[in-house]
């Protein structure tokens, strides 16, 4: 089965869930169901989350799982924060540049990123 859709493919708005239907005894329930703070997520960040709680919270178990660096670990978690927990308004942290430049190489930040951390930093 896919992945749910987050977005329209022809116009890339919003999608939202107005039927669910159960193939075993064709039940159909109609309606406007909210998707959950999880949906917001990317699937990046949900697989972070996964492997974080399989960790138990650990962040050097979660750097050896994903092969990434404790900044990043701490960017990803910030950025999750950010999506469940909106009220806390809290900012991702700033790297030193050696950190941003590991995260771009990593993939895990763009280049555009990395400019506008290093420009706040100043």
């Amino acid at each position: 089965m896919n992945k749910r859709l987050k977005q329209c493919p022809v116009c890339n708005s919003n999608l939202e869930i107005v039927e669910y239907h159960c193939p075993n005894c064709d039940t159909s329930i109609k309606g406007r169901f909210g998707v959950g703070d999880f949906a917001a997520m990317t699937a990046a960040q949900q697989e972070f989350v996964k492997v974080f709680i399989c960790c138990q919270g650990n962040i050097k178990e979660v750097e050896k799982m994903l092969k990434i660096s404790y900044p990043t670990v701490k960017k990803n978690l910030a950025e999750v924060v950010a999506i469940l927990c909106p009220q806390s308004k809290k900012e991702i942290p700033i790297h030193d540049s050696e950190d941003i430049l590991s995260d771009i190489a990593e993939g895990n930040l763009s280049v555009e990123e990395a400019i506008a951390r290093l420009k706040k930093k100043r």
